[in-house]
């Protein structure tokens, strides 16, 4: 059996070195995407996405396919909401397989927290990283699952006050949940995930929400909440009290139809994912619009509903071959899509070099 197999391999390396064009073709040209369209000035670039196990866990070359067998059954990314960054990890809220995926980009593995036993997930709906520790809202379970630094299950908190908890946030000694049912965003403490205080409540006036479903905290403390049904974000203080209202039902720059996923950058730039117009807005921390990127579409750098996106201040080493060399780079830019066929969508934010 053995000497068949070299045989076969012996073979396959001879067709190689004498049929044309079995060699490795040269590469091929770059073809960057940027945003927004020429002549305005780029600042965001497509770089790369994410949509299953065989985009992370590298592909055996042909003869050790040969010889070992076929490396087919790669696990799908098959709809995504929420999504974190640790180091090189990914991890993404899959709301159709129930999990939190866990991309690996530097070990070049795929694995999943919450798919089995005390910590098994039920409807997460998003996913925030701090300090190592890991929180999930979980809609179903009317829950935050916590998982450590190794990934394994650390607890839960809120069962007895949540109601359908649909993103966290993490800022000083404090977590804040966004609680779709209730309409309103929960304050926990960070140490014992003890209750201090619920912020909101149903409505349409200053500091009330028609379904809240996410939250990003700003460079001042303040609370960033997409109030979907509303149409707009709203700014609160730490306290809760009522800042600002940004946008409104409209589809002008600057307005939303379908507010959902909400980041801050440091200079308290807002990035804001709007699932009707299949965008990704930015407006400056006033709400002044400046530009948006993405739409609708299956090209590279398009969506299909997406739904969260996250700002991490720099570019990971990982990355940084895929910046355009006439391209600086200030921060990475992550955005989820529910449909279509990139889940995971990483962009550069930055400009164009002097």
């Amino acid at each position: 059996m053995l000497r068949a197999v070299l045989r076969t391999v012996s073979a396959v390396v001879l067709c190689c070195v004498l049929i044309p064009g079995c060699t490795r073709p040269p590469a091929a040209p770059r073809s960057d995407v940027f945003f927004p369209d020429a002549p305005a000035t780029p600042r965001v670039q497509f770089l790369t996405s994410y949509s299953s196990s065989a985009d992370v866990v590298p592909e055996r070359g042909g003869l050790s396919r040969l010889v070992l067998g076929s490396d087919d059954g790669a696990e799908a990314v098959v709809k995504p909401y929420g999504v974190a960054m640790r180091g090189d990890r990914l991890y993404v809220c899959d709301t159709e397989r129930n999990v939190v995926e866990i991309l690996d980009l530097g070990g070049h593995r795929f694995g999943y927290m919450g798919a089995t036993g005390p910590d098994r997930l039920r409807k997460p709906i998003n996913v925030c990283v701090a300090d190592s520790t890991t929180y999930v809202a979980d809609a179903l379970r009317g829950e935050v699952v916590v998982f450590d630094a190794a990934d394994a299950w650390a607890g839960v908190f809120g069962g007895d006050v949540l109601e359908r908890p649909v993103d966290v946030a993490v800022h000083g000694d404090r977590i804040y949940v966004c609680d779709a049912g209730a309409c309103a965003v929960l304050v926990f403490d960070r140490t014992d995930y003890s209750h201090l205080a619920t912020l909101g409540g149903k409505g349409d006036g200053e500091g009330r929400f028609a379904m809240p479903t996410n939250i990003a905290v700003d460079p001042d403390g303040n609370l960033v909440v997409s109030d979907t049904l509303n149409g707009r974000l709203q700014v609160l203080a730490p306290d809760g009290a009522f800042v600002r209202a940004v946008g409104g039902l409209g589809d002008t720059p600057g307005s939303f139809a379908r507010p959902k996923g909400v980041a801050v950058d440091r200079e308290g730039r807002l990035f804001v994912v709007d699932a009707a117009f299949e965008n990704v807005q930015i407006l400056a921390p006033d709400g002044r619009p400046l530009m948006h990127f993405g739409g609708a579409g299956e090209q590279p750098g398009q969506f299909t509903l997406p739904a969260q996106v996250v700002v991490i201040d720099g570019v990971p080493a990982m990355f940084a071959d895929l910046v355009s060399p006439d391209f600086r780079a200030d921060a990475l830019i992550l955005v989820t899509s529910q449909y279509g066929p990139r889940k995971v969508n990483v962009f550069a934010f930055g400009e164009t070099r002097p």
